[in-house]
């Protein structure tokens, strides 16, 4: 008898387990259950304010005139979740989808507007990967810290660069890499400013080397100043390639004949210091107006 009675009640306790929990209606349910099931609706710039003080000083900034959620997006679950839903912040998304969010107002502004095309767009580098959306203290384009430390951040190549003997002063202050570069943009690679190419970028400086000449140096006008020179830096003075001018010329003007460059006259023996001072006599190397052989 005993092991019958033991017996049903096992039973009764496995069909007790096997039946499925009681549906929770809506009044039963959590805020949190809620709040996580509801389309998001906006709450308004004061209730993002009564947690988050980095808005405190939102109203000194560029961005002042708009509100938290046309960039964050609807914040009610986040705060009826009392910040557990993350779905508004930044950090919570790839950085396309924050860039996207950027561009709704900046990407019809022409220097941002092929962003997504350029390199650091197509590499996924985040907008606020350099800018502050809502600094404390607002510099120029509301970086995150001077411009050439960003840059340098990533690009350590060009850091090295400008730390040799002869370089651009940009470590120094004197230049900005953007002055040369467009961050957002390549109209050449890389990302030079000047869509017509880098001698472009070298020759708003340069002026006294931009032409265009009656008698052109071949390498000058097509190939850019950085046949000859490095961009950033160099342990060659003028930022020279070489660390003798006539074997930086000898590139070109080999003794070896052939259709596009002239060989030196025969009676350059380069083997002798005297003709190896190319510059000595072709004193225009950049371009002449008065002599096919850059002479004056």
């Amino acid at each position: 008898m005993y092991p019958l009675i033991i017996g049903l009640l096992l039973f009764a306790g496995t069909l007790a387990q096997n039946q499925p929990a009681p549906q929770q209606t809506p009044a039963q349910q959590t805020d949190t259950q809620q709040a996580a099931t509801a389309p998001p609706t906006k709450v308004g710039n004061e209730t993002c304010l009564t947690c988050h003080d980095i808005g405190a000083d939102f109203s000194h900034t560029p961005h002042a005139k708009q509100e938290c959620e046309a960039c964050h997006g609807p914040g009610s679950v986040h705060a009826d979740t009392g910040g557990e839903d993350k779905s508004v912040s930044f950090k919570a998304h790839p950085p396309k989808w924050a860039n996207q969010q950027c561009m709704a107002c900046h990407g019809n502004d022409p220097e941002v507007s092929d962003f997504f095309k350029a390199a650091h767009g197509r590499n996924g580098l985040a907008c606020n990967s350099c800018h502050e959306i809502h600094p404390s203290d607002v510099r120029f384009g509301l970086l995150k810290t001077k411009e050439v430390n960003l840059c340098i951040g990533c690009h350590q190549t060009a850091k090295a660069d400008f730390l040799k003997p002869f370089h651009h002063p940009v470590l120094e202050g004197a230049m900005k890499c953007s002055d040369c570069h467009s961050p957002h943009e390549e109209n050449l690679r890389p990302m030079m400013r000047r869509a017509a190419g880098s001698a472009q970028a070298c020759v708003s400086c340069h002026s006294d080397k931009r032409g265009p000449f009656v008698f052109e140096h071949v390498p000058v006008r097509v190939n850019n100043c950085e046949s000859c020179h490095r961009p950033h830096g160099a342990i060659n003075e003028r930022l020279l390639r070489r660390n003798e001018v006539h074997m930086l010329c000898l590139e070109c003007h080999s003794l070896t004949p052939n259709v596009l460059t002239a060989q030196p006259p025969a009676f350059h023996d380069i083997r002798s210091p005297r003709f190896r001072e190319c510059t000595t006599c072709h004193r225009q190397i950049h371009g002449s107006n008065a002599d096919p052989a850059f002479l004056k």
